[in-house]
C-alpha cells in the first residue's frame, strides 16, 4: 500500500513538473519538439483523417525546414542516428531565445482563396494589359528596332508572376516564409541534376524523334539559317564563311547542353516563383495534389494567350487560329508544369524547376535551325510539337502517377 502511494506521489510530481515546464518553456528546442509531435500525428482535423486513411504515412516525419508547408523531405523511415543528432543539436541551442515563424492564414480557406484571386488578377492583369496596349502594337510594326524593343519588353514581363507573388505575400502579411528559396542540393541531388540536365536531354531526344520520322526535313548544313544570316551580312556589306558559322553554332549548341539551365535563369525564376512557389501550394490546399499540379500548369500556359493570339508562338496560319493555338499553349504549359511541379514538391525548392524551365526556353528553337522549312510548333522539332513533345508527355505521365501513388502530405 505504501508502495502504491509512493508511485502515485511520484507520478503527481512528474505531471506537475511537466506542466510547469510546458508553461514556462519558450526556447527553440521546446518549440521544435512540439512541432515534431504535431507532424508525427499528422496534425489535427483534416490531417488526422488523412492519417487514418493512410496509416503507412504516419511514420514519416515532416521537416520543419521544408520550403513549402505542404512538402516534406523525400525520405522514409529516418534512422535513429538522425534523431540522436537532432537531439544533440537541440541541446546545443537550449536556452537561446527564439520564435518559429508561422504562415498567416494558410489554414483559412477563405484567406487562401482571396490570395489566389489577388495573385491571378495582378499576374494576368499587368501582363495582358501591357501586352495588348504596348507590346503587341510594337511587335506588329514594320520597324525592326521597335520590334526588337517589343521582344525585350516581353522578356521583362516574364518577371511579372514573381513580382505579383511578392506583392500579395507582403500585402496579406504572409511574408516570405516557406517560399521555396532553399538550395538543398546535397539532400536532393538527383532531382536537382534532373532539373539541370533532364529537360535538355528530353529536348534533344524529342528533336531526334522528329528527325527520325521526318528525315527529309533534316538539314545538317543549316542552309535556311545560313541564307538568313547571309542576307543580313550582305546588307551590311560583309562576307560570311558558312562552314565556320555552322561549326561555331554546333560548338555553341554543345556548350548549351551543359549551360542551358542557367542561361535564362532570371526569366524562368520569375515564372516559377509565381506559378509553382506561390500558386501551386495554395491550389493544393483547396483541390489536392493532382488537380493543383494540372491547374497551375494550365494557368502558366494561359498566361501567354495575348502573344499566342497574334502569332508570336505557333504562328498564325493554321486552321482554328487563334483558339487552337491558345489551347495548344495551355496543354504545353500543363505538360511541362507537371514536371516543374513534381520537382518543386519533391525537393521543397524552386531551383530544380527554374533550371528545367530555363533549359526549355533556351533550347526551344534550336532544333528548327536544322530544318529546311523552319519546323512546325504543332509538330516539331520544338518541344511544343506533338512529335518532339512525346518524351515530355511520357515523363509528365510518370510524375503524375508517382504523385498519385505517393501523395504529398500536408504539415502544420
Amino acid at each position: 500500500m505504501a508502495e502504491l502511494e509512493n508511485k502515485s506521489e511520484a507520478g503527481l510530481q512528474e505531471n506537475t513538473a511537466i506542466k510547469t515546464e510546458t508553461e514556462s518553456e519558450t526556447t527553440i528546442d521546446k518549440i521544435d519538439e512540439i512541432d515534431e509531435m504535431d507532424a508525427a500525428t499528422e496534425g489535427a482535423g483534416e490531417q488526422q483523417s488523412d492519417s487514418a486513411q493512410e496509416p503507412d504515412q504516419t511514420d514519416e516525419s515532416v521537416s520543419d525546414i521544408d520550403a513549402f508547408d505542404i512538402t516534406r523531405k523525400f525520405k522514409h523511415n529516418r534512422p535513429a542516428a538522425a534523431g540522436q543528432q537532432q537531439q544533440g543539436k537541440d541541446a546545443r541551442i537550449q536556452g537561446m531565445p527564439g520564435r518559429k515563424q508561422n504562415l498567416v492564414g494558410v489554414t483559412d480557406k477563405k484567406v487562401e482563396t482571396k490570395r489566389i484571386i489577388y495573385f491571378l488578377a495582378l499576374c494576368f492583369g499587368i501582363t495582358w494589359v501591357s501586352e495588348i496596349f504596348a507590346v503587341i502594337p510594337m511587335y506588329q510594326s514594320n520597324d525592326a528596332d521597335v520590334v526588337k524593343e517589343a521582344v525585350n519588353m516581353i522578356k521583362q514581363l516574364m518577371l511579372t508572376p514573381a513580382f505579383s507573388a511578392l506583392l500579395v505575400r507582403l500585402a496579406t502579411r504572409e511574408g516570405l516564409a516557406k517560399s521555396g528559396i532553399q538550395f538543398n542540393f546535397f539532400e536532393q541531388r538527383f532531382l536537382f541534376l534532373f532539373g539541370w540536365f533532364g529537360m535538355t536531354i528530353l529536348t534533344f531526344l524529342g528533336a531526334a524523334i522528329y528527325f527520325l520520322i521526318f528525315r527529309d526535313n533534316f538539314d545538317p548544313n543549316m542552309t535556311r539559317f545560313i541564307d538568313s544570316y547571309r542576307g543580313g551580312a550582305e546588307s551590311a556589306g560583309t562576307q560570311i564563311d558558312a562552314v565556320n558559322i555552322v561549326a561555331s553554332y554546333k560548338t555553341d549548341l554543345l556548350l548549351k547542353f551543359f549551360t542551358a539551365a542557367v542561361l535564362d535563369f532570371i526569366n524562368s525564376f520569375g515564372e516559377e516563383w509565381g506559378f509553382r512557389a506561390y500558386l501551386l501550394p495554395k491550389l493544393y490546399r483547396k483541390f489536392g495534389t493532382i488537380r493543383a499540379v494540372l491547374m497551375s500548369g494550365f494557368a502558366s500556359g494561359l498566361w501567354y494567350a495575348p502573344l499566342v493570339a497574334v502569332g508570336y508562338y505557333y504562328g498564325n496560319e493554321n486552321a482554328g487560329f487563334p483558339v487552337v493555338n491558345i489551347l495548344a499553349m495551355c496543354v504545353f504549359g500543363m505538360v511541362t508544369g507537371v514536371i516543374y511541379s513534381f520537382l518543386c514538391l519533391r525537393t521543397g525548392s524552386i531551383f530544380p524547376a527554374v533550371f528545367a524551365h530555363s533549359a526549355v526556353n533556351v533550347l526551344m528553337a534550336q532544333g528548327a535551325l536544322f530544318t529546311f522549312d523552319g519546323g512546325n510548333f504543332f509538330v516539331g522539332p520544338a518541344p511544343t510539337g506533338i512529335v518532339s513533345g512525346l518524351p515530355f508527355i511520357l515523363v509528365a505521365a510518370v510524375c503524375l502517377v508517382h504523385l498519385h501513388r505517393h501523395p504529398v502530405k500536408a504539415g502544420e
